[in-house]
């Protein structure tokens, strides 16, 4: 990996190790609001596919190893075991999911369909995690962990591809895949 990919990836770590613990809990689910998949689509959006998925594998392997970087600051191996561990196992997958589809080409309609699979890619571990997890039937957990945040997740997707976007814009040879 080159300097330039590394120091992407790294940020693209950070940003979400920043942006994932900042969380609204509500009052009818055990999943709360968070903003990480934010950094998650923008980074699928602005690395190559290994890197990006690389990047949210380091921000998990961080809070695995004690630093406060999930929903609400919390960290370590519980998390993956509690009704959010299959969200978070789900993170590194949804990046790929994005990067895969921007790969050849960037653009808004490619990182739409990208972000589109990646909230599936995202939502199915998730979903069957809390269920499991909960101890609820499936449907039960999709009321719980899907439709409340759907709309939400899709206008973070948006957000995220604006500033990807703009991103690939203004920095087009620093985000140009290394050949």
């Amino acid at each position: 990996m080159k300097t330039k990919e590394l120091t992407i990836t790294a940020l693209c770590c950070a940003l979400t190790a920043i942006l994932a613990p900042l969380t609204i809990t509500l009052p009818f689910t055990l999943i709360p609001f968070s903003l990480s998949l934010i950094p998650i689509f923008l980074t699928g959006a602005v690395l190559p596919k290994r890197h990006a998925f690389l990047a949210i594998v380091l921000y998990v392997l961080l809070g695995l190893i004690g630093l406060p970087v999930f929903s609400g600051f919390a960290s370590g191996v519980g998390v993956l075991a509690g009704p959010t561990g299959g969200f978070v196992i789900g993170y590194p997958f949804t990046a790929l999911a994005v990067a895969w589809a921007v790969e050849k080409r960037f653009s808004l309609p490619r990182y739409a369909i990208g972000a589109a699979i990646g909230m599936v890619v995202c939502y199915l571990p998730g979903s069957i995690w809390y269920a499991v997890s909960a101890g609820v039937p499936y449907g039960q957990a999709l009321l719980a962990t899907v439709v409340p945040f759907v709309l939400w997740d899709a206008l973070k997707a948006v957000l995220a591809g604006a500033a990807a976007a703009a991103l690939r814009r203004a920095l087009p040879r620093v985000l140009q895949p290394a050949v």
